[in-house]
């Protein structure tokens, strides 16, 4: 296992990332998007191996992470970041990807991640926790459909399996809900309990990945539990699988269960105005402060607006210890799939939010602070009414 440390020829490192490039297999369906998060949000459109290189050099080892669009971006985004970094700016008018972006579906991805009270604490992943996740992985890469086409990698603190797919066009609205469905179905198909190993339930399309052959900085290290570089772990599989085309095309919209939403989401707003909000530049100026309840009622102000996802990530990346993006999705997905309302300022400043450890938030302007709720500084309250 190669740990941040290591020294990794340029040359290996590059031939590692075209390998993974080849995976995803975004030539001739589009182009690349790459993301960090921090210490700033920035995002880049590639259209060649090559510059993809080059936009990772630059950041490697600097961010906690490196991140690509695991389907290919149609190409009229390139010209938003065409081969360079720029600040990432979320929602309709942003220059990062959404799901309804994604015209093509060229691989299945899977995130098994470590649970364990100190990965949560915002440590690296231990060898003997890794190994867990690598155990789960090999199983789901003998699943049906994934046998003979997956590649099982190390993301620094757990393993992904990679299925390079046919290209599956979005040609209809029911694609993208077909494509999540047989993914669970694919999760679902592990026997066994899963102690202290999680697989991530969040496979929207356009859900980033970890650069294979890049740094994974995310957490503190400790002695045994070191900065690890991205790597495969198996041969990477370069047959692109007509069994997942298939099987994507034919799964049943029908039994795909959802629970109404009571809110919806990207609603149209003033997003600048949320940043007025004491609580929302606590967490910015605090982050290590926050405590996870707290983090909760972050997201329940901030995911149902325009933009409101990524700044949810931007916040949330300030603390480099604890910051996961599989995990931050996770949660946004739950709370948007069960229709979760926005926590109230009252509910913020009480003591349910209070952990050892953790800061205390207190708003100076609550008295005379027009809303009850930090999301309504940013979009009226009676557009949920009508």
């Amino acid at each position: 296992m190669h740990t941040a440390n290591d020294n990794v020829a340029d040359e290996t490192i590059e031939t590692v990332i075209c390998m993974h490039l080849d995976i995803l297999g975004h030539a001739n369906h589009g182009v690349t998007e790459l993301r960090i998060f921090d210490p700033f949000a920035q995002v880049a459109y590639a259209d060649r191996a090559d510059a993809v290189i080059g936009l990772c050099r630059q950041m490697d080892g600097k961010a906690s992470g490196i991140y690509v669009g695991v389907q290919p971006r149609p190409v009229h985004l390139f010209d938003l970041a065409p081969n360079h970094w720029v600040p990432a700016r979320g929602g309709a008018g942003g220059n990062c990807s959404r799901d309804e972006d994604v015209e093509y579906i060229t691989a299945a991805f899977f995130d098994i991640d470590v649970t364990s009270p100190t990965r949560q604490e915002g440590h690296p992943a231990s060898d003997d926790e890794l190994a867990a996740t690598l155990r789960v992985a090999q199983q789901m890469a003998g699943q049906d459909g994934l046998a003979g086409h997956s590649t099982v990698c190390c993301s620094g603190n757990g393993h992904y399996v990679l299925a390079p797919i046919a290209a599956v066009p979005v040609d209809g609205p029911d694609v993208a809900q077909k494509f999540t469905s047989l993914c669970r179905q694919l999760a679902a198909g592990i026997a066994g309990p899963l102690s202290g190993v999680r697989i991530d339930a969040v496979y929207n399309p356009s859900r980033v990945m970890r650069v294979i052959g890049t740094v994974n900085r995310k957490g503190k290290p400790l002695p045994n539990r070191p900065h690890r570089r991205a790597c495969f772990v198996t041969e990477p599989a370069q047959d692109r699988s007509m069994t997942l085309h298939e099987m994507v095309r034919n799964t049943d919209v029908a039994q795909i269960t959802t629970t109404p939403r009571e809110l919806p989401t990207g609603l149209r707003c003033n997003l600048s105005k949320i940043e007025e909000c004491e609580f929302i530049q606590w967490c910015r100026r605090r982050p290590q402060e926050v405590s996870e309840p707290a983090w909760f009622a972050l997201i329940s102000n901030l995911a149902y607006l325009q933009g409101g996802i990524d700044l949810i990530h931007e916040i949330s990346a300030r603390d480099t210890n604890r910051y996961d993006y599989a995990d931050t999705e996770r949660v946004i997905e739950r709370m948007l799939r069960e229709g979760y309302k926005p926590v109230r300022c009252a509910t913020i400043m009480g003591p349910d939010m209070v952990r050892p450890g953790r800061g205390v938030f207190r708003c100076s302007q609550a008295a005379r602070c027009p809303v009850r709720t930090p999301m309504y500084l940013a979009a009226s309250h009676t557009v949920y009414t009508r």
